[in-house]
C-alpha cells in the first residue's frame, strides 16, 4: 500500500466530492474517480468519512506548507502575516463552483473533519504569534497601544479572518482581509 496510491485516492476523491458533494459520493463513485478499485480503496479508508477527513487533511497539508515558505522568506512583520493570512483565507473548498455543492461540503466538513480544521486553526494562531513576536523583537511593531498579548492578537486575527471567510461572498474575502490586517497593522505601529 504505497502513499503514492493513497495520494491518488485523496485526488480523485477531491474530484468527485467537487463534483458531486459529499452525500451522492460513495466509495464506487470515488473509486471511479481514483482509478482504483473498491477493494484496493478499502485497504486506504475505512469508509467515505475517512476518505473526506483525508481530502480536508490533505488541503491543511498542504496550505501550511504553503504558510512555511512564506515564513522563510524575508519581509516586515505585517506583509508576512498579511500573505499567511491571504494563503489560509482560502477555503478547502475554494475550486467548488455549485453553491448547493459548497454548501454541502461546508457542512460535512464542520460534522467530519472539524477536528482538522480546529488543529489548523490553533496551528495558525501559532504561527501569527511567533511572527508577531519577532515583529515585537525587531521593534517593527508595539502591542502596547492595544494592550494585547501576541497570542491574544493571534486568537483575533484568525478570529476574524475566519469571520470573513464563512459571511462575505467569495470575491469579497481576499480585499475585507486586506483591508483588516491595515487595521492590525495601524493598531500596531511604531
Amino acid at each position: 500500500m504505497s502513499s503514492d496510491t493513497q495520494q491518488k485516492i485523496i485526488d480523485g476523491a477531491r474530484i468527485c466530492f467537487f463534483k458531486h458533494g459529499f452525500r451522492a459520493s460513495n466509495m464506487s463513485l470515488i473509486s471511479q474517480y481514483a482509478g482504483f478499485s473498491r477493494v484496493t480503496l478499502h485497504k486506504h479508508f475505512k469508509n467515505k468519512d475517512g476518505v473526506f477527513r483525508a481530502v480536508c487533511n490533505d488541503y491543511q497539508v498542504r496550505c501550511n506548507s504553503d504558510c512555511q515558505v512564506i515564513l522563510a522568506q524575508q519581509g516586515s512583520c505585517w506583509q508576512v502575516i498579511e500573505q499567511v493570512i491571504t494563503t489560509w483565507s482560502k477555503t478547502a473548498f475554494d475550486e467548488v463552483h455549485d453553491d448547493k455543492v459548497l454548501r454541502e461540503l461546508l457542512f460535512e466538513a464542520t460534522q467530519v473533519a472539524s477536528d482538522i480544521f480546529e488543529d489548523a486553526r490553533a496551528n495558525l494562531e501559532h504561527m501569527l504569534q511567533g511572527i508577531l513576536d519577532e515583529g515585537v523583537a525587531d521593534s517593527q511593531i508595539s502591542l502596547q497601544a492595544c494592550q494585547l498579548s501576541s497570542l491574544q492578537l493571534a486568537a483575533i486575527i484568525v478570529a476574524s479572518t475566519n469571520g470573513i471567510r464563512t459571511n462575505f461572498p467569495r470575491e469579497q474575502i481576499l480585499q475585507t482581509s486586506q483591508q483588516l490586517i491595515g487595521l492590525y497593522r495601524l493598531a500596531t505601529r511604531v
